[in-house]
C-alpha cells in the first residue's frame, strides 16, 4: 500500500510491487475451499476418502523421517508428526483419537490422512507449526496470510487465525490515529499486484468486517481498476464482486458530498471572520482553493488527507491566508476529517465501526 504522488494528485496508498515466486513449488493457490470450522466427524468424512484410481504422488519438502502421519493433499504428500498437529489443532486431536481400520493404507508405516484443502494452504500451515516464521513481525506473502486465516478457522488453530488477523487490522485500522501512522508501504504483508482486491475478497469470505471501510476507501482511489480488475503477476485478474463494486461506487459519491459538507466547508467562509486581518486577500485565496478542489472534479484521496498534506497540495493559497483564517481552516479541516472517518463505514453501506466484528465475534 505505497503512497504515490503523481503531479498534483494526492498521495495514495497503493501497493504495486511485483514479487517473484519460487518456480519449483508444487502448490497452486487457485484450488481449495476456505470453509468454516468443521467438526471432527465432518473432517473424518472429508479427509479419509482416498481416490479409487492411483495417481502419481509427489513427496513434498516437508518430509520428516521420524514423522508419524502422512497428509495427502491432491497428489502431494507431507510426512509430519501427529503430536505436532494435535498440539496446535483440537480438530486434528479429535481425528487422531478416533479408531482407524487395521488394514488402512500406509506410507512408510504411517497412516495417510487425506485433506480437502489446497496444497499451498496446508504447506503454509505446516511451515507455521515447524518454522515459526509466521509469528515474526517480518512481512509475509499474502498467500501465507490467507492460508493462516483459512486453516486457522477450519481447524480451530487460534494463534494462526489471530496472527493473520493482526496483520490485516494493522494494515487496515479502525481509528484515524492509527490510519495516520501508516507508512507508505505495507509493513505486515508483501506487495503484489492485485493485493487490495484479494484482501477484500479474503475479508468477505472469512467474515473479517473491521478492515472493510479502510479497504473500500482504498479501492475507490483507482476507479478503472475497481471496475475492470487488476492483473496479478500470474496474469490472472484480481477483482471484487459486483455488490462490492456497487457499494464502492455509491460510497465514492457520498464521500464527495462529505468533502463539501465536512472537510472543505470552511473554504466558503475564508475572509468572513471579524478577526480576519486581510479579508480581500483571504477571500481571493478562498476562491482559488475552490477551483483547485473542484475543477475538473473532486479527488477521493483528498478526503482523509491531513492538514499538513493539504497545504502541500495548495501551498500558494494556504500561505496567502492570514494567521486567523489559517488556524480556523486547520481546526475545521481536522474536525471534518475526523467526522468523515467516524462515518466512513456508512458511506459504503456498512454498519458503524463498533458493529464491525471479525469471525462472527
Amino acid at each position: 500500500m505505497s503512497r504515490t504522488d503523481t503531479g498534483g494528485s494526492p498521495a495514495l496508498k497503493r501497493r504495486r510491487v511485483v514479487i517473484e515466486e519460487d518456480d519449483e513449488r508444487v502448490d497452486d493457490d487457485r484450488y481449495g475451499d476456505p470453509s468454516r470450522s468443521v467438526t471432527d466427524r465432518e473432517l473424518a468424512r472429508n479427509v479419509s476418502a482416498p481416490t479409487t484410481e492411483p495417481v502419481p504422488v509427489i513427496r513434498s519438502d516437508l518430509w520428516f523421517e521420524d514423522g508419524s502421519v502422512v497428509l495427502q493433499v491432491q497428489d502431494v504428500q507431507f510426512k509430519v508428526h501427529r503430536t505436532i498437529l494435535a498440539r496446535h489443532s483440537p480438530i486434528f486431536l479429535d481425528v487422531f483419537a478416533m479408531p482407524h481400520p487395521q488394514d488402512e493404507p500406509t506410507v512408510e508405516g504411517c497412516p495417510v490422512l487425506h485433506l480437502q484443502d489446497s496444497v499451498q494452504d496446508v504447506r503454509h500451515m505446516l511451515l507455521a507449526f515447524y518454522d515459526k516464521g509466521h509469528s515474526t513481525r517480518d512481512p509475509l506473502a499474502f498467500d501465507a496470510v490467507a492460508a493462516m486465516i483459512r486453516m486457522g478457522r477450519k481447524y480451530d488453530i487460534d494463534y494462526l487465525r489471530h496472527e493473520a488477523l493482526l496483520r490485516l487490522t494493522t494494515e487496515f485500522p479502525t481509528t484515524l490515529s492509527e490510519w495516520d501512522k501508516l507508512p507508505h508501504d505495507y509493513t505486515q504483508i508483501h506487495h503484489q499486484s492485485g493485493i487490495l482486491f484479494d484482501i477484500v475478497n479474503l475479508a468477505h469470505d472469512n467474515d473479517i468486517k473491521s478492515v472493510l471501510p479502510a479497504a473500500y476507501y482504498l479501492c475507490i482511489q483507482e476507479f478503472e481498476d475497481l471496475l475492470t480488475g487488476t492483473a496479478r503477476d500470474d496474469e490472472s485478474v484480481a477483482q471484487v464482486p459486483y455488490d462490492v463494486k456497487r457499494e464502492c461506487i455509491l460510497g465514492r459519491e457520498r464521500l464527495f458530498r462529505a468533502q463539501t459538507d465536512h472537510l472543505f466547508g470552511w473554504v466558503d467562509n475564508v475572509g468572513c471572520s471579524d478577526k480576519c486581518t486581510q479579508p480581500a486577500r483571504c477571500r481571493a485565496a478562498g476562491s482559488s482553493l475552490i477551483k483547485a478542489l473542484y475543477v475538473p472534479m473532486p479527488e477521493p484521496a483528498r478526503t482523509l488527507e491531513r492538514w499538513v498534506e493539504f497545504k502541500q497540495f495548495v501551498p500558494m493559497q494556504t500561505m496567502a491566508l492570514c494567521q486567523v483564517c489559517s488556524k480556523d481552516a486547520e481546526r475545521a479541516h481536522e474536525e471534518g476529517r475526523q467526522q468523515i472517518w467516524n462515518n466512513l463505514p456508512s458511506y459504503f453501506g456498512l454498519p458503524g465501526w463498533s458493529s464491525l466484528k471479525n469471525f462472527d465475534g
